[in-house]
């Protein structure tokens, strides 16, 4: 039934719901926290990501003594990667990498994607090789898509948990390859390096303003002083209180508004739980800043208290439990005759 066949009621609700939507899609776009792009693309992991698993690849198998590609020298078997749990499926692209690149000849097929839910059981990857090829990559392969899907499937409980779209933060142990797996699992990866973005931390306001300024005033100045064209993706400045979120606001609105700049300020509410980054929030909405601005919070987030932070008016809550308590998604490899 059209738009037009239906009840006016119907018709307008059906509208306000798509308006909604539509809403809600556009304010999660904006968000410059999301940096998925550049680590995917529409033909798969981006050479940025790439270069980075080969790094990863390559001090892995360093670490076995491996320093050259493994060449075939007996008979060929096959064996399959299995899933002993459910979970989401990440890391594809570096397995693809330690296969295509240091197995010469190796044949091998995957069952599912990056993204994809992974069941109980399932045969993810088979591979044809070497007995000796597989033998020396094996925990490597298991190890690279355990942790990652770990991390994916971790990331992907909490944003099914959350209607504030939850992020990463850079305390990671596998840097990007960890922020990759938060994408994979439906999170926002926040700055992938520090060059990619700049945020401004209590050091860096110690470095950049004179010494004997109160913190307000180094807000204040820091931000007034940057260069916004030399900056990444994106500002954020990290904030303890309503006094210094305020400030921040205030001094970036009057900074767009003369330079006619339309890049917002992410503010990091750091540790100031849920309630007073509401204060926050209600604030900067109040003195009309919120335009300016995109908040974030930060500190001490943990699952079990996900709830109470959904009525706290922020943008995004990043949190290194993503990938930092995720526990590896728990596989297996299986020769076959085994």
């Amino acid at each position: 039934m059209s738009t037009e066949d239906m009840p006016p009621q119907d018709a307008a609700s059906d509208v306000s719901d798509v308006l909604a939507e539509t809403v809600e899609r556009v304010e999660r776009k904006v968000l410059p926290h999301d940096r998925k792009r550049a680590l995917f693309g529409d033909d798969g992991a981006s050479d940025f990501l790439l270069n980075s698993a080969r790094r990863w690849v390559a001090t892995l198998l360093a670490d076995e003594g491996v320093f050259e590609p493994i060449q075939p020298s007996n008979k060929r078997i096959r064996a399959e990667i299995r899933s002993k749990q459910e979970g989401v499926l990440a890391g594809v692209y570096a397995a693809d990498v330690l296969i295509r690149e240091w197995m010469p000849e190796a044949r091998y097929t995957w069952t599912i994607g990056d993204g994809a839910k992974v069941e109980n059981g399932m045969c993810l990857l088979t591979i044809e090789a070497c007995r000796h090829q597989i033998l020396v990559c094996e925990r490597i392969i298991l190890n690279i898509l355990g942790r990652l899907s770990g991390i994916a499937t971790n990331t992907s409980r909490w944003v099914k948990e959350s209607q504030i779209p939850i992020a990463a933060t850079r305390k990671t142990a596998w840097g990007v390859l960890d922020k990759a797996a938060v994408a994979v699992g439906g999170g926002l990866t926040h700055r992938l390096n520090r060059t990619d973005a700049l945020m401004l931390k209590e050091n860096d306001l110690a470095t950049l303003v004179e010494e004997n300024s109160d913190e307000i005033h180094r807000i204040k100045d820091a931000l007034w002083d940057i260069p916004v064209e030399s900056v990444g993706a994106f500002v954020t400045i990290e904030v303890r209180t309503l006094d210094e979120a305020l400030a921040a606001a205030e001094v970036w609105a009057e900074r767009m508004l003369e330079h006619d700049d339309g890049r917002r300020l992410n503010v990091m509410l750091d540790n100031m739980g849920p309630e007073l980054s509401r204060d926050a929030a209600l604030d900067v909405e109040t003195r009309g800043l919120r335009e300016y601005v995109t908040l974030e919070a930060s500190g001490n987030i943990i699952f079990e208290e996900l709830d109470s932070w959904q009525g706290a008016k922020v943008d995004v809550i990043s949190t290194s439990s993503l990938h930092r308590a995720a526990p590896p998604l728990d596989l297996t490899c299986i020769f076959e005759g085994a």
